[in-house]
């Protein structure tokens, strides 16, 4: 048997399948891979082109909102502070002025009223037969004439249902005046007291119906021109059995509560006023009225005081404006001026002895002194608007419109910028005030 080798079943001419040729002059499918770019390569190559494109808009976009940024931004943080020195003053003052509740006599003031009430229980279990007169207050008014009126200690004023009630001192009630052309009726504060002790003498403010007359003046002109009406409540009558403490305890109390209650109702009060308008504390008052009984909830003597606190408020314009008349020699009337130094001006009441009935007359005729210093004011509002969106160098043709002004520093940022923003509220005006 003959062996055969690999060779003896290769074609003639060593010729492999791979180079028999294909009928019809087809050619080869791998030939064809070569020469031609299928569909898939061409969506390839136009992608990439449309990447290549994205990059470049992207590139220009952030190019361009890089260049609007570094314009834009600093005008959108800009800000202008203009540090004003305005023309100021000093001057020792020592006038008297006259202020009236209706400005008819010059300088006008309003009153601010607060009223508060505080309790103390003194602990106690004594027990005594106990009396106590309705007390209170009510205001006497004087509609006879200009001459004022001194009633004596005792007087008599009767209630519309006949109860009676009596001052325990002597007062003097002021006679009319005229407000504005009118005749005004006199008028004072004063407690009074029931004729006689327990509990049905107490009247309270919404019970009472029309006025209290005089009987004193029963049959003379005298009668329908006086009479008084009711302040407060009148309390505190009783009589009978109830638990009692010493005189002197009951006093502690009482002149702790109406310290107490003093100085709340004066923050209270100070810390109400607008901020153009001032108080002081020398025209401020407090009127009280006290009462002590069982306490209700157990042991002890409930002590109770109510405290009724006005004061006096002024425009702080108006005032700055009438003193420096009364004390500068060249002050034009035009000019808006204010006290800077507004805490060292004394003011004191003139020609009475306590505040109690300091604002029954509603004039007040006051001693002013002290060192104050007067700055002359300016239209901020108005400076912002003329600067805004102008440039900075017009500020010197701009500030001549403000006379009160003697100096003007400009502050801007970006410091590069040639403009004040064109918004007021970025522009901001400091006021440079002498030591």
């Amino acid at each position: 048997m003959v062996k055969k080798t690999f060779q003896d079943i290769v074609p003639p001419n060593k010729r492999s399948i791979r180079h028999i040729p294909i009928p019809g002059g087809r050619r080869s499918p791998v030939i064809d891979r070569e020469e031609k770019t299928p569909p898939s390569a061409s969506r390839r190559v136009r992608r990439k082109r449309l990447v290549n494109l994205s990059r470049w808009v992207v590139i220009v976009a952030s190019l361009a909102f890089l260049m609007l940024a570094v314009a834009g931004v600093p005008m959108l943080f800009s800000s202008a502070t203009i540090i004003v020195t305005p023309k100021q003053t000093t001057a020792v003052l020592d006038a008297v002025l006259q202020a009236s509740l209706e400005g008819s006599a010059g300088l006008r003031y309003t009153i601010a009223a607060a009223t508060s009430t505080a309790t103390e229980i003194i602990p106690t279990n004594r027990e005594a037969e106990i009396q106590k007169k309705a007390s209170g207050q009510i205001v006497i008014y004087n509609n006879y004439s200009s001459e004022s009126q001194r009633l004596i200690k005792g007087t008599r004023f009767e209630a519309a249902d006949g109860r009676i009630y009596k001052i325990n001192e002597s007062v003097v009630v002021p006679g009319q005046r005229v407000e504005a052309g009118k005749k005004v009726p006199g008028s004072l504060s004063v407690s009074v007291y029931a004729d006689v002790s327990g509990p049905e003498y107490n009247l309270e403010l919404s019970d009472l119906k029309g006025d209290f007359s005089i009987p004193g003046f029963k049959g003379t002109p005298r009668y329908e021109a006086f009479y008084a009406r009711q302040k407060t409540d009148i309390a505190g009558g009783f009589s009978g059995k109830a638990r009692v403490v010493d005189d002197k305890s009951l006093e502690v109390a009482e002149n702790k509560l109406k310290a107490a209650l003093s100085e709340q109702l004066w923050e209270s009060l100070r810390l109400s006023i607008p901020a153009d308008f001032v108080v002081f504390r020398t025209l401020y008052t407090v009127q009280f009225s006290a009462s002590s009984a069982d306490n209700p909830n157990g042991d002890g003597v409930l002590v109770s005081v109510t405290a009724t606190a006005r004061t006096a408020v002024f425009n702080s314009r108006d005032l700055s404006s009438v003193v420096a008349e009364r004390t500068l020699k060249d002050f034009d009337t035009k000019d808006s001026v204010l006290i800077g130094n507004m805490e060292d001006v004394s003011i004191l009441p003139s020609g009475q002895e306590n505040n109690d009935n300091l604002f029954e007359a509603k004039n007040i005729v006051m001693n002013v002194k002290g060192n104050v210093r007067f700055v002359w004011q300016f239209d901020e509002r108005s400076l912002k608007n003329a600067l805004s969106g102008r440039k900075k160098d017009d500020i010197y043709s701009i500030m001549g419109n403000y006379p009160s002004v003697v100096k003007a520093e400009v502050i801007i940022k970006p410091p590069w910028l040639s403009k004040y923003p064109s918004s007021i509220d970025k522009i901001h005006v400091v006021q440079k005030l002498d030591q």
